[in-house]
């Protein structure tokens, strides 16, 4: 597959629409940064690969570290647009903590794998409540739980399902290629949030623009200007409970910000040793601007916005003392 840098695009127009409270007017650019990627069924002629080779702006890798074996187009567009969904839930619940609102939530079964012990024992729309007593907040926890155990181990999963109530089921868990285990189902955190938070970016996908969801909604929903008229972008998974995880094709991304004409770049701190040539990358000029763009690492959402709320003058981290 081939990868070439997408064009940022500014959330702070009519990509997030906020009712039921007080918004408050913003200013500048804050845009979601993406990579354009061949879809699985694109047939790649071998020009195609030597320009891409050739062409320093793009990148050529296997198809195996993008999509997994046997996917389709249609699939690809499907998953991608659930965990953009999923991100936009996350960047709300993120945003929303933040600023100190309170959202009830609950762990709801979206699928199960059908080659699973979980298969017919869990449903579609379970909540889940525990594994082994231990109450479970978050499919990350679920996961670190998990990582202890070895494929055949049972464990205790209590669940409430509609019109049954509490349910207790016993599973075997399954083994995935690399041996690990797994109990086989896919969950989402869902909340009850104070009021109506709407994001929509159109042919986007995937889960990477988290971050900048969240400092979208904290800027629409506080008085204070963050962004104040600058060209702001990033890129960034992000937990509801506001940890900024890494992504892909995270040097397209910064010359995708670089053309726009970017200031300040917020990256993932564990990208840091991802951006190959850091050095060539930060003396490059930011659009027609005539600035070098600062390339900014973040680990949290909170801080993130406090190196928002610095000074212009002020000195950022930067990703040498990472890589």
């Amino acid at each position: 597959v081939i990868l070439s840098p997408g064009d940022p695009q500014n959330i702070l127009g009519s990509a997030i629409t906020i009712t039921g409270t007080k918004v408050y007017p913003t200013s500048g650019k804050l845009s979601v940064t993406s990579v354009m990627v061949t879809d699985p069924d694109s047939y790649i002629t071998g020009f195609d690969i030597l320009y891409g080779w050739v062409d320093k702006d793009r990148a050529v890798i296997p198809r195996s570290e993008v999509y997994p074996e046997g996917e389709t187009a249609e699939q690809a567009v499907e998953e991608g647009a659930a965990e953009m969904s999923g991100s936009q839930i996350n960047a709300t619940a993120a945003a929303l903590s933040y600023l100190g609102y309170k959202s009830a939530s609950k762990i709801v079964v979206l699928d199960i794998n059908k080659s699973s012990n979980a298969y017919k024992a869990i449903e579609v729309s379970d909540q889940l409540l525990s594994i082994d007593d231990r109450t479970v907040k978050s499919s990350s926890e679920l996961i670190a739980y998990l990582g202890d155990k070895k494929p055949g181990d049972l464990v205790t999963i209590k669940v409430i399902r509609a019109g049954l109530g509490v349910l207790t089921k016993s599973i075997k868990l399954s083994a995935r290629e690399d041996n690990s285990a797994f109990i086989g189902i896919n969950i989402e955190e869902q909340f009850d949030f104070p009021f109506d938070v709407k994001i929509k970016l159109e042919e986007t996908g995937g889960p990477s623009g988290g971050l900048i969801f969240a400092l979208g909604v904290v800027e629409k929903l506080t008085p204070e200007n963050l962004v104040r008229s600058r060209n702001i972008a990033g890129t960034g998974t992000i937990t509801t409970d506001g940890r900024v995880g890494p992504i892909g094709g995270i040097a397209e991304k910064i010359i995708g910000a670089q053309a726009d004409g970017v200031e300040i770049f917020l990256t993932p701190t564990e990208n840091c040793m991802d951006i190959k040539n850091l050095k060539a990358l930060a003396k490059q000029k930011s659009g027609n601007s005539g600035k070098v763009m600062k390339i900014v690492p973040v680990a949290t959402l909170a801080e993130a916005i406090s190196l928002l709320e610095l000074p212009d003058n002020a000195k950022f981290p930067s990703c040498q003392s990472f890589t």
